[in-house]
């Protein structure tokens, strides 16, 4: 990681510090006003929401991959504005072949800038968690992680009669062997009730290497992907993903098909 991102981090971290000195008990509507909030997992397939965990609270994840590979991540809440997380990734873990552990462990920061009332929620943090193959020659997943991004989420009552939150953000990927450029996103959740919700994530992926003969990875139209998220009891969640709808990928060797993800998440509190 370089002296420039450690800085970056470091501010952040004293901003949340910051932050936290105002205000240490968050009453926030959401809880009311949408009772599936609570159960997010903080993104709406990759992207992240303005969520972010209150004081005393954890979440792990494990997300399942093409070719037997893991992501797996864990998250606490220091204080109701900010929290940090760690997540690593491995290739193999179902199958014959060699497990092995990626190159990189990411981090994850949070930090809420805006609490969600009159306004929408805004997030500044960081997270160069990335998802899919990992590439050792450019040290890089297929989709890459964010890096540094600022997101906004908003509640609505949708017209469904059940809550909808919708999600802009703009980031700043941090690969060093890899194209760096600003990219955005745009996610959709929408709940039914406290048990199931449909989601739909899409990313620009302005931040792939569209000059490189062949492309790799994306084409340059963007990454659209879908899920399902099904609370099935208590703190534990199930996510299902449809992801890259549109045939984006086109890097070598593997055909352009719907890739399929399976996450599984739990919260909790100390």
């Amino acid at each position: 990681m370089g002296r420039g991102i450690g800085t970056a981090i470091a501010l952040l971290m004293l901003l949340a510090g910051s932050a936290a000195a105002q205000t240490d008990d968050l009453d926030r509507f959401v809880d009311d006003f949408a009772p599936g909030a609570a159960l997010r997992s903080g993104h709406v397939v990759d992207s992240p929401t303005a969520t972010v965990l209150r004081h005393g609270k954890f979440r792990i994840r494990g997300r399942l991959m093409a070719g037997g590979s893991l992501v797996a991540s864990t998250e606490v809440g220091i204080k109701d504005r900010f929290s940090v997380g760690v997540s690593w990734g491995m290739q193999g873990l179902l199958g014959r072949n060699d497990v092995e552990f990626n190159d990189q462990t990411a981090l994850t920061l949070r930090l809420l800038l805006v609490e969600e009332m009159s306004w929408p929620a805004i997030v500044l943090g960081f997270d160069n968690q990335g998802y899919g193959f990992w590439s050792e020659e450019l040290e890089r997943y297929e989709r890459k992680g964010k890096g540094f991004f600022l997101a906004a989420t908003r509640n609505w009552y949708g017209p469904l009669g059940s809550d909808v939150a919708t999600t802009l953000g703009i980031n700043y990927g941090t690969e060093e062997k890899d194209q760096q450029s600003v990219d955005a996103w745009f996610g959709v959740e929408q709940d039914f009730g406290n048990r199931f919700a449909l989601l739909l994530d899409y990313s620009l992926g302005l931040n792939d290497n569209l000059d490189e003969d062949p492309p790799i990875y994306g084409s340059g139209i963007g990454w659209l992907d879908a899920g399902m998220r099904w609370n099935i009891g208590g703190e534990v969640q199930f996510r299902f993903y449809f992801r890259d709808l549109l045939g984006n990928y086109d890097g070598p060797g593997r055909a352009k098909t719907v890739d399929r993800q399976f996450e599984i998440v739990y919260q909790g509190h100390f």
